[in-house]
């Protein structure tokens, strides 16, 4: 099984992996309230990931 890899994707992991070893401490993971304010953002949301994209 092969997978495409988004261009824009690519780009942003190919900056993380330069930068990272250069400024370490400027990257930090994600945790604690960050999480919970996007678990909170999206509860009750129900997707399709099937269902065609709309135009806007």
């Amino acid at each position: 099984m092969t997978s495409a890899i988004d261009p824009e994707a690519q780009a942003f992991l190919v900056f993380l992996e330069q930068e990272a070893p250069s400024d370490p401490q400027r990257l930090q993971p994600f945790g604690g309230h960050i999480v919970q304010r996007a678990a909170d953002l999206v509860d009750g949301v129900e997707i399709d990931l099937h269902a065609p994209l709309e135009e806007d």
